[in-house]
């Protein structure tokens, strides 16, 4: 464990020089006023190449050395100068990566999602709830300065009593990740069995922020469908390589159900695929409204961009309460620096721990049951 006078120390399972941890999870602790409370000690890959690697970069990076470990991941959790260990592997990697670190009584993060389905997830949280360790999952939606603004406002009775909240997303053909596009590195999404879904990430974290400003469904209702019949493997430069998969998991959702804390309060979603956003005839065209309603006024977040949707990460092009437009600072530490940030301060910090993680998939999970056998799923939570 850390202590008050030093930086947690982390090791970093699955940061390599390149990808997701390289690009957005690890920055915003290796560089700028979050370095005064993380310090990288260590680093683990799957291979004794790419560990080296990494640790080479970080050590020049950072100005301090930088363990590498490969493999198991026993190792790095039994290394007595890491605190916190930090997972971003590939889903179905996460419970035997994150595991032996939870064994030894280290504290963990672990991106979303935390499991392999809701069962993965359920063994994870308790078996970190069992030896007592802290917990953090990415749900960077929770640390989006928008969400955070309209949950202090319905707590506030800004819009009075809610009455119903409207979610409309697309995933733009232009992202290559799930139908139609889906980049090489990242071609074990297209099966199901993998746990990498559209709907157990992207819907992940959109359900992440709703439910964030407005507490858990109560019970929900949901189908789907496949716009798509194969996806494309692209390559880094977004270029075809002939190759091409089944898309067996679908790629457009619609959600339906009732608020638990809100009484009355309906709860509708759209998730919409085979949409384009960089073309002259797509002007205009949203990829995200949300529209939260209430007796005495309305919330609207709206976005246009491609990466509009992902409220995980940008934040929206535009966000209203009562017909007033709301303008938000610049943070340079964005949703994920934020999180970190959230995370050094103990107790006091407000993020989404593995218990929270669970609440979520209960969500995703219901989706997927009830367009799956066409019934209502009553939420326990």
């Amino acid at each position: 464990m850390s202590t008050n006078d030093r930086p947690i120390r982390a090791g970093f399972v699955g940061l390599s020089v390149q990808g997701w941890a390289a690009t957005s999870l690890a920055p915003p602790i290796l560089a700028g006023p979050l370095t005064s409370k993380y310090t990288l000690t260590a680093v683990s890959t799957t291979n004794a190449t790419s560990a080296s690697a990494s640790a080479k970069k970080y050590s020049e990076l950072t100005g301090k050395s930088v363990k590498s470990y490969h493999g198991d991941t026993a190792a790095i959790a039994d290394d007595a100068d890491v605190d916190l260990v930090i997972v971003s592997v590939k889903t179905p990697h996460h419970k035997a990566t994150v595991t032996p670190a939870i064994e030894r009584g280290k504290d963990v993060f672990v991106e979303w999602p935390l499991g392999n389905g809701l069962k993965e997830t359920l063994e994870i949280a308790e078996a970190a709830k069992r030896k007592g360790v802290r917990t953090m999952c990415g749900m960077q939606a929770w640390q989006s300065p928008a969400v955070l603004k309209a949950r202090e406002w319905v707590a506030l009775g800004k819009i009075g009593r809610v009455l119903s909240a409207t979610w409309i997303c697309s995933k733009p053909e232009e992202l290559p990740a799930w139908a139609p596009f889906t980049g090489v590195s990242n071609a074990y999404t297209a099966d199901p069995s993998n746990g990498a879904t559209f709907l157990t990430i992207a819907i992940g974290h959109h359900m992440s922020a709703i439910t964030r400003i407005l507490g858990p469904l109560q019970s929900l209702s949901a189908s789907s469908s496949n716009i798509f019949d194969t996806i494309q493997l692209v390559d880094e430069n977004r270029k075809p390589t002939g190759e091409t998969l089944p898309n067996i998991a679908p790629d457009q959702f619609a959600a339906h159900g009732v608020f638990k804390n809100h009484p009355g309060s309906l709860f509708s979603a759209v998730w919409r695929s085979g949409i384009t956003f960089t073309k002259e005839t797509d002007k205009h065209r949203p990829s995200l409204t949300f529209l939260i309603d209430g007796d005495k006024g309305f919330i609207k977040f709206e976005s246009f961009s491609v990466g509009g949707g992902f409220i995980n990460m940008y934040p929206p092009d535009k966000v209203y309460l009562n017909g007033e437009e709301v303008q938000f600072a610049e943070d340079p530490l964005g949703n994920v620096g934020r999180n970190w940030e959230a995370y050094a301060k103990g107790a006091e910090g407000e993020y989404a721990t593995f218990e929270d993680a669970v609440e979520l998939y209960k969500h995703i999970d219901a989706i997927a049951t009830s367009a799956k056998e066409g019934r209502v799923v009553s939420l326990d939570v």
